[in-house]
């Protein structure tokens, strides 16, 4: 028997979407941009984990949160324990998230983003020094409008209109 077309399309939909997050990431991004970037990794794991749960769980959060404690320079483990809470968060509302269209689902991901970052700026002042100051928690906005981007193009993409709801 051969590969359905479908999971090795899915397969690639995933992966090709996770690396090409890890690729911005790499960005050299400096000044406001750097303080505003969006999580694309964290943003990418949880739209996948909220769409494939069964494909991308905990340790693929948790492997890729030390990815990004390994692109950051932060303290290792800081970004891998907010990921995997992220995505507990996600899956427990799971059912919930995916009755919204996209700029409501965007809304309902925003303090689950906020709380990553919380998460993050906690580890982070635990382990080494108390923060500069709150920029930190500006990538939670600018990740959920890349989330509300990404939902939107993906419900157009499969011909579903912004109109339906569901």
């Amino acid at each position: 028997m051969s590969v359905s077309t479908p999971t090795v399309g899915s397969w690639r939909r995933i992966l090709g979407s996770l690396a090409l997050s890890v690729l911005l990431e790499q960005l050299p991004w400096s000044g406001w941009a750097l303080a505003a970037r969006p999580d694309f990794v964290l943003v990418a794991t949880l739209f996948w984990v909220l769409h494939q749960p069964a494909r991308i769980s905990f340790a693929a959060a948790f492997l890729f949160g030390l990815l990004a404690d390994f692109q950051d320079g932060a303290v290792f483990g800081q970004h891998a324990i907010a990921y995997v809470i992220g995505v507990y968060m996600v899956l427990y509302l799971r059912l919930r998230l995916l009755q919204f269209d996209p700029s409501r689902q965007a809304a309902q991901i925003f303090p689950i983003l906020l709380g990553v970052q919380l998460v993050v700026l906690l580890v982070g002042w635990l382990a080494v020094n108390p923060p500069a100051g709150l920029e930190i928690l500006i990538p939670a906005l600018s990740s959920t409008v890349l989330w509300y981007l990404v939902a939107l193009f993906v419900r157009l993409w499969h011909g579903k209109g912004v109109q339906d709801r569901a």
